[in-house]
């Protein structure tokens, strides 16, 4: 014996209705159950006709709606396999409404009539479509026996089995069409299951009859690792035990009713989920066996749930004061979720459904009313739009660290937890989480503990030579990525003027178009909705522009819970508070700023930096060509050419800025050896450090880039001189910035043959660090440190940085 259960998406229409046909056939062999929900909607619509009716409302668009769709499949069954018997009496279905019309209001036992008409519509189009297959209509209320509840109704299995037996002859072959959803009480009255109550009724059946396999024909594949209407990349899970689908189910699972899997549990009798519209696709099978080696099955959420808190002096040490709480719920049957309790025993809290929150509210008012009024008990401390997500697997108890990954993902999410249960087999962990950030929970954690393919969400600020290249890169490095389970989106770029967004990510080869296009500049709060509305959890804002305002919202940036990629300057050699300010916000959101780019472009400086004074070492000393372009010039010079014409050869070339001054006043240099004395521990500002600049900061001052080029040559004499002084000696003339002592300075310096600067040219950055670790002989990191390529790539490096590892 074999139970199929067919739910209303199954039987939408007529060509649903010959797909189940065909499933029936196919599946149900000899001997079969076949448990049919209403077709997909009717049931809606016969709850929203009660609605309007209890009004005392007109319905009649309502009623004709109802009445042509039904109406239509029958006609359209009669025109393919004959005449559909015992088709359910729209007469009495009105009579009914008009009752309820009449009075304005709607008894239970009228309402269970209604709600339930759609499966009888179901049941009767089965029938005749399989009539010559030996079908026979089986009357659910004469099988399934329930307590006297007309409206969620509770299953008394022992009473059903023996009904059932009754009913079907284990040695008769055929196929029974059952209504799902309903029963009858002991009065001989309809019931109803609670809605989607069908899985239910097919339960039930398969574990009175102890078929073979209870199949549940939905319209998906079968169980998955989360919602897929919420993630994704969930996938779908081959095999589960009872007690994982039950938890699934209760947090939930939307693929399960709570209640089915219970009688199959008792029973031992296997469950299969399968896809009505792709029935090849093997399903997930539910069974006592469960199945693979997976600590995590999968992730469920709840949601519109509120959090009630009773708490006060008169709680503590006091027996029985749990059981009052909840026994004034059970009376006025109000559903609890999850349940926990302080270990000073001064507070008990527990999740309802919000629909609930009234009635559980006036139940604890009216238990707890004396001690309410003599301050033994505090008022009822309420927390509205909540949700419970749930980590659920048999497995987990074997396996150590897996709370503790579950609630670094939800810390990764910027999610916090208001309140935090296991059950006592340690198969599953729930935690209850604000109900707006669930889906940003539910991301963050299914990524963690299933598609391993962490995700970066990339806004790029400033589209300038260094911006344009990042681009590049990232469009290049796409496939080098998904090799590496990264996921890269590039959400949106901005100019000065412009900001362009997009939920679908901007197209790495039409963002110069669409940017033009748009209307709308660069706005935080604007951004921090997109992101809410995207549900992007692992945003990252990288500013390649020099503006001195992007880099005063930095902090900003970090608070509202953005990763900052920098490769602007401003922000770290701002003032010393502003400094420390970043390094608090970082470290206070969870998120992180990241600058490496600052000092040696690509050159991983401060990474090495950071490793060496985190792992207790001191700097002595410091020397350093912080400029390729500087570097590139002096090479130059060193070659034979004049200062001015090492300048031009350097500005054609690109090494420099558009404004040559911009490099010969050190100000650069001295902003990167700023961050270096900083990240040493010194705490300096940038009037602090001595600069001498290449040329006397007055000359040319005032005039224009090409005025200033026309000049230049008036300094290559004395410039000369220098350099012929410094050669002379054996030296070299290099730029320079050095710490000692805690002085900073940044100027020309004359280097010898044993000077570790002494042959850094042609663009080249080279640091050396004496320190307590590295002496006599400095640590040098020397390498290329201008250029927009290599600029980009240490920029990409710190992006990738974002990822929690």
């Amino acid at each position: 014996m074999r139970v199929l259960k067919f739910g209303g998406s199954s039987l939408a229409d007529m060509a649903c209705l010959k797909r189940v046909r065909s499933l029936i056939l196919n599946y149900g062999g000899d001997k079969a159950v076949v448990v049919l929900s209403a077709p997909g909607g009717m049931t809606d619509s016969l709850v929203s006709l009660v609605q309007i009716a209890e009004k005392g409302d007109d319905y009649i668009t309502q009623w004709d709606a109802f009445v042509s769709r039904s109406e239509g499949l029958r006609q359209e069954v009669e025109s393919e396999y004959g005449e559909v018997l015992d088709w359910p009496q729209l007469g009495q279905l009105r009579e009914k409404l008009e009752g309820v019309k009449l009075l304005k209001q709607c008894p239970a036992a009228v309402n269970a009539y209604v709600i339930s008409f759609g499966e009888r519509i179901s049941v009767a189009l089965m029938v005749s479509m399989l009539k010559t297959h030996n079908a026979k209509a089986l009357d659910a209320a004469a099988c399934i026996k329930t307590n006297l509840e007309h409206l969620d109704s509770e299953v008394d299995l022992d009473r059903t089995k023996a009904e059932v037996r009754q009913h079907i002859n284990e040695k008769d072959d055929g196929i029974f069409v059952m209504t799902g959803f309903t029963g009858s009480n002991a009065e001989g009255e309809l019931t109803t299951l609670g809605r989607n109550g069908s899985d239910y009724s097919a339960a039930v059946m398969a574990a009175s009859l102890n078929a073979d396999i209870c199949q549940i024909w939905t319209d998906v594949d079968g169980v998955y690792s989360a919602d897929p209407r919420l993630i994704k990349k969930a996938t779908k899970v081959e095999r589960l035990s009872y007690k994982e689908a039950m938890e699934l189910a209760y947090f939930g699972a939307k693929v399960l009713h709570p209640k089915t899997i219970l009688p199959c549990a008792k029973t031992n009798v296997p469950c299969e989920i399968k896809n009505t519209h792709d029935p090849d696709v093997p399903g997930s099978l539910i069974s006592s066996q469960g199945g693979g080696d997976e600590p995590v099955k999968a992730l469920s959420s709840l949601d519109k749930l509120a959090m009630l808190t009773v708490s006060g002096p008169g709680m503590k040490g006091k027996v029985g004061m749990a059981a009052r709480v909840f026994g004034a719920l059970a009376n006025d049957k109000v559903s609890i979720v999850l349940i926990t309790q302080s270990s000073c025993e001064f507070s008990i809290s527990f999740c309802v459904y919000e629909h609930d929150l009234s009635l559980a509210l006036n139940a604890l008012e009216s238990a707890f009313e004396l001690e309410t009024q003599a301050g033994l008990i505090e008022p009822v401390e309420v927390r509205k739009d909540l949700a419970i997500v749930t980590l659920v697997g048999d497995n987990m108890k074997s396996h150590k660290g897996l709370a503790a990954k579950f609630f670094a993902s939800l810390s990764q999410a910027q999610v916090n937890v208001v309140a935090i249960a296991q059950d006592s087999t340690e198969s599953a962990i729930s935690a209850v989480v604000s109900g707006d950030l669930c889906k940003d929970a539910m991301k963050v954690c299914h990524e963690n503990f299933f598609t391993h393919v962490p995700s970066i969400d990339v806004f790029l600020l400033g589209c300038g030579l260094v911006g344009k290249e990042l681009i590049k890169q990232l469009e290049k490095q796409q496939a080098w990525l998904a090799n590496r389970n990264i996921k890269l989106n590039l959400y949106g770029v901005a100019n000065s003027r412009q900001c362009l967004l997009s939920h679908e990510g901007v197209a790495f080869e039409q963002w110069e178009s669409q940017l033009k296009q748009a209307n709308d500049g660069f706005e935080l709060n604007e951004l921090e909705q997109f992101v809410k509305r995207n549900h992007l959890i692992n945003p990252v804002i990288v500013d390649c522009s020099s503006s001195e305002q992007l880099a005063d919202q930095y902090t900003d940036f970090l608070k509202a819970g953005f990763h900052v990629v920098a490769a602007n300057k401003k922000a770290n050699t701002g003032d010393m508070a502003y400094y420390r300010a970043l390094q608090q916000a970082a470290q206070s959101s969870g998120r992180k700023f990241l600058y490496e780019t600052n000092v040696g472009a690509g050159l991983p400086v401060l990474d090495n930096l950071q490793l060496l004074f985190g792992a207790g070492d001191e700097l002595l000393s410091f020397s350093g060509i912080l400029s390729g372009s500087l570097s590139y010039m002096f090479g130059a010079i060193e070659d034979g050419l004049s200062l001015s014409e090492a300048t031009a050869q350097a500005k054609r070339n690109g090494f420099t800025e558009p404004d040559p001054r911009d490099d010969l006043s050190g100000t650069d240099v001295a902003r990167k050896l700023l961050i270096i004395a900083r990240e040493s521990g010194l705490e300096l500002e940038l009037s602090d450090i001595k600069v001498e600049p290449v040329v006397p900061e007055q000359f040319a001052a005032g005039t224009c880039v090409d005025d200033f080029m026309s000049q230049l040559p008036e300094l290559d004499a004395a410039f000369a001189d220098r350099v012929q002084s410094a050669a002379s000696e054996g030296k070299k003339l290099r730029y320079v910035g050095s710490i000692k002592e805690g002085i900073c300075r940044v100027g020309i310096e004359a280097v010898d043959s044993e000077h570790a600067l002494y042959d850094i040219r042609d663009g080249e950055n080279a640091l050396a660090i004496l320190s307590q670790y590295y002496q006599p002989k400095p640590f040098v990191i020397r390498g290329y440190g201008a250029g927009a390529e290599v600029t980009a790539a240490g920029v990409f490096a710190d992006i990738l940085k974002t990822l929690s590892r």
